[in-house]
C-alpha cells in the first residue's frame, strides 16, 4: 500500500511575506519555513491525500522541472517528524464504520496531532474502542468521568456502586434525573449511556466494596481502573491499591477537599503505589500514622460541597490522563504524582511526587509491613 500524503486539515498553511509561509497555528506546531518561488506551497496543497509521492513529484515537476524525487521524499519525511502529514492510505484502511467515523470525527481530528505517516488517527480510535475500563463509584465523580470516557470512544465500561440517586445528586450527577430518584445509580446510568450511544456495552454490580477481594473480582479484565469514591476513608485506596498490584492494572483515584480537586496515577511496577505513598509521607511528616488515626476516630466524612463545573474540571483531567495512557499518544501527568486544582486559582499544581519503595512496600515490593501506617486499625484491611 503506497502511502497518500494528506497535511493534516487541523493546521492552517498561511503566507507571513511573499517568501515566507507559517504551517500551523497551535502552541508547539507552529513552523515557518522560507519559499522564495512557491514551491513548497504548491507541493502542500498537492498533499490531499488522493496522491502518492511520486504522483505528487510528477505534477510538481510540470513548474518546478529542478526538483528531484528524492527531494520530495526528504520533504515529506520532513513534514511527516514536523507532525503535518498523514497517510491517507492507511487512514482508508481503518476498520472503523462510516458511522463510527462521523461520531467520533473530532476525537480522530484531535488523535491526528500525535501521529505520523506510520499511524493513522483512527488506528488510535480503534484502539481505544477495544479498551475496558471499570469505574468504582457511581456518584458526581464516577458519572461525569463515564460521560467523558464514553466520548473518548471507550465500548466497555463496567460500573460499580450501591448507592441509589436522590434529588441532591441532580446539581452535579448530571447522567441522572427527576425519574431516576430511587433507582440504583448504576442501573440509571447504564440506560443513559443506552441512549447516548447505543454501542457501548456497559456492565454493572450493585457491589459496597468492603474489601481487597471484592476489588480484586469486580476489576478482573480491566485494561484501567478509575477509583470515583472515597469511603470508607484509607482503607478503600488500599484496598483497591492491593488488588491492582496483585492484578498488574493502573488505577487513577480523585477526589474533592472543598475548594480544591486532586487525583493521581497508580501504574504498577512503573509508578509508586498507594503504599509506597503512605511511607513516603511518613517520612515527611513525622506525626502521619497518627494524624490518619486520628482522622479515622473521628468519623469525618468530609460534606459535598461543590458544584458541577468543579467537578467537570477535575474529572476532565482524570479522563485526559485516562486516554493518554489507554492510547500512549502522550506521558500520563498525574502518574506518581499528587495533583490538586484550585478552584478559586484555577491553577493546578503536584503537591507532591513519590516513587516505587521496592525495599520497603508490603504492596508491590519486598517489605515487611511493620511501619506504623500499615498497622492503624489493620484487622480492618487486608494483610498481604
Amino acid at each position: 500500500m503506497e502511502r497518500r500524503p494528506l497535511f493534516k486539515p487541523v493546521h492552517p498553511v498561511y503566507e507571513v511575506t511573499e517568501q515566507m509561509i507559517r504551517l500551523g497555528e497551535a502552541p508547539g506546531y507552529t513552523f515557518e519555513l522560507e519559499d522564495e518561488n512557491g514551491s513548497i506551497r504548491k507541493m502542500i496543497k498537492l498533499m490531499d491525500g488522493t496522491r502518492t509521492v511520486g504522483e505528487i513529484h510528477t505534477l510538481l515537476a510540470v513548474d518546478y522541472p529542478e526538483i528531484t524525487y528524492e527531494e520530495i521524499v526528504e520533504a515529506v519525511e520532513s513534514l511527516s517528524a514536523l507532525g503535518f502529514l498523514m497517510d491517507q492510505a492507511k487512514e482508508e484502511a481503518s476498520v472503523l464504520t462510516s458511522e463510527q467515523k462521523e461520531r467520533y470525527k473530532a476525537n480522530i481530528r484531535y488523535f491526528s496531532l500525535f501521529t505520523d505517516l506510520n499511524q493513522s488517527p483512527s488506528e488510535l480510535q480503534e484502539q481505544v474502542s477495544r479498551k475496558k475500563v471499570t469505574i468504582l463509584g457511581m456518584g458526581a465523580f464516577g458519572s461525569t468521568l463515564l460521560v467523558n470516557l464514553v466520548g473518548a470512544g471507550i465500548q466497555h465500561i463496567k460500573l460499580v456502586d450501591f448507592d441509589r440517586v436522590e434529588l441532591s445528586n441532580l446539581n452535579r450527577q448530571m447522567v441522572f434525573n427527576e425519574k431516576d430518584i430511587g433507582r440504583l445509580k448504576v442501573e440509571a446510568a447504564r440506560d443513559f449511556i443506552g441512549r447516548l450511544h447505543s454501542e457501548v456495552l456497559i456492565e454493572t454490580e450493585t457491589l459496597q466494596i468492603k474489601s481487597s477481594e471484592d476489588v480484586e473480582r469486580v476489576i478482573a479484565g480491566s485494561d484501567l481502573v478509575m477509583l470515583a469514591a472515597d469511603q470508607p476513608f484509607f482503607f478503600l485506596q488500599r484496598w483497591v491499591n492491593h488488588a491492582c498490584a496483585k492484578l498488574q492494572i493502573p488505577f487513577i483515584a480523585g477526589g474533592f477537599n472543598l475548594i480544591e480537586g486532586q487525583f493521581f496515577m497508580v501504574e504498577p511496577g512503573k509508578t509508586g503505589c498507594i503504599d509506597c505513598m503512605h511511607l513516603h509521607r511518613s517520612r515527611q511528616i513525622e506525626d502521619y500514622p497518627q494524624l490518619i488515626q486520628r482522622l479515622l476516630d473521628t468519623n469525618f466524612i468530609l460534606p459535598t460541597a461543590t458544584i458541577a463545573p468543579n467537578t467537570m474540571m477535575i474529572t476532565g483531567m482524570m479522563a485526559s490522563d485516562a486516554i493518554r495512557y489507554l492510547t500512549g499518544i502522550a506521558p500520563v501527568q498525574s502518574a506518581g504524582k499528587f495533583i490538586i486544582f484550585d478552584f478559586n486559582t484555577l491553577e493546578k499544581s503536584v503537591f507532591f511526587e513519590w516513587e516505587r519503595n521496592e525495599a520497603e512496600c508490603p504492596t508491590c515490593g519486598r517489605g515487611s509491613g511493620t511501619e506504623p501506617i500499615f498497622h492503624i486499625k489493620r484487622k480492618e484491611v487486608l494483610a498481604k
